[in-house]
Parts: structure tokens; C-alpha cells; sequence
């Protein structure tokens, strides 16, 4: 009696085997043996391809999971570099919960940012080492903050501002205002 589970394969020119159909199968989708290869059994009349007997399982690319997760972070770094250092300044202008200099400074910048611009116009601080902070002990402070203003119609001025500001220690949050506008 011929056993169906018994298959030959023509490989390089040369039949090997006998091998199951889990066998072939194996080979097949491990690239052991090609697509192309033929296979027979007793009882056929001519060589089939092993693609009729086997299912070819596909395997995923295994370049697309890290080139995802790299186009994700290119797309992170780019957000971080041009959102990161606006958010910075922001999250150090209202978190400021020391009696310092350096506190005092963004504190400040929040006041003139908030209640000292014209609608529609935007401000670039010229940075800490630009700024006059006068502490004046047990909880105030004056502060310089200069900057450039471009308003809505475009016109760029350099500005200041003296801010005088208090530090509540019951909140740890420094509190300032209003803003009045001296000479650069």
C-alpha cells in the first residue's frame, strides 16, 4: 500500500527524500528549499510544484517595525526642537517657587508676557544675563526684564520693563505687577 504522507522533491537536479508534508512545509517557508523545487509522490503521473501542496506563509518585513519606531521618533525630536524650548521658558515662567533672583526674573517675564504687550504683538526676552533683579528682602524684589517686541503691523521696538514683584512664602509663588515700560 502507498502512503499518501510520502513525497519526493527534485532539488538541484537530484530527487531527495521521502518526505511528510510537514517536512516540505518547513523547507519550504524556511527557504530551505525554493519556491520553484517540483515534488512527486507514487501514483502521479508527472513532477507539481510544492506550491500546490504547501501553503507559502509570507513573512513581515523585518526593516518595518524599526522604521516605524524611527520615523516616530524623528517625528518626536522634531516636535521637541521646535515646541521644546517655547515650553521651557513657559513652564519656568509660572513654576517658580523659591525666594531667588533667578525666580524672580521668569516671574516676571510671565507679568510683561500676560499684562504689558498690545494685543497681537509678540516678545523675545533678551535672557537673564540681560536683566536687572534688585531682591529686597523679606519678600520683594525689582525686576528689569528687556526684550524685542514686534507688533501686530510688524514694527519691531526694543522695549523694558520694570516689574516690581512679592514672594509669598505661606504659597511659595512669586506675584508681581503691573509692568511699567522704562527706557532700553
Amino acid at each position: 500500500m502507498i502512503s499518501p504522507e510520502v513525497f519526493y522533491v527534485h532539488v538541484q537536479g537530484e530527487q531527495r527524500g521521502p518526505y511528510t508534508i510537514p517536512q516540505i512545509d518547513h523547507m519550504v517557508n524556511a527557504g530551505l528549499i525554493e519556491l520553484e523545487t517540483l515534488y512527486w509522490r507514487e501514483g502521479m503521473d508527472q513532477w507539481q510544484p510544492v506550491t500546490d501542496l504547501v501553503i507559502v506563509r509570507h513573512h513581515a518585513n523585518p526593516w518595518i517595525k524599526p522604521g516605524i519606531a524611527a520615523g516616530l521618533l524623528l517625528v518626536l525630536a522634531v516636535l521637541v526642537r521646535m515646541f521644546g524650548p517655547i515650553t521651557m521658558e513657559g513652564w519656568r515662567e509660572t513654576n517658580q517657587h523659591s525666594y531667588t533672583a533667578p525666580g524672580a526674573y521668569w516671574r516676571a517675564r510671565d507679568v510683561v508676557r500676560t499684562g504689558a504687550l498690545p494685543a497681537g504683538s509678540v516678545v523675545v526676552f533678551g535672557g537673564y544675563p540681560t536683566a536687572q533683579v534688585d531682591l529686597r528682602p523679606p519678600a520683594g524684589a525689582w525686576v528689569t526684564v528687556r526684550g524685542e517686541v514686534t507688533k501686530s503691523n510688524g514694527q519691531t521696538l526694543r522695549c523694558a520693563w520694570r516689574v516690581p514683584m512679592r514672594f509669598d512664602e505661606k504659597a511659595g509663588e512669586w506675584t508681581g505687577g503691573p509692568a511699567q515700560e522704562v527706557a532700553p
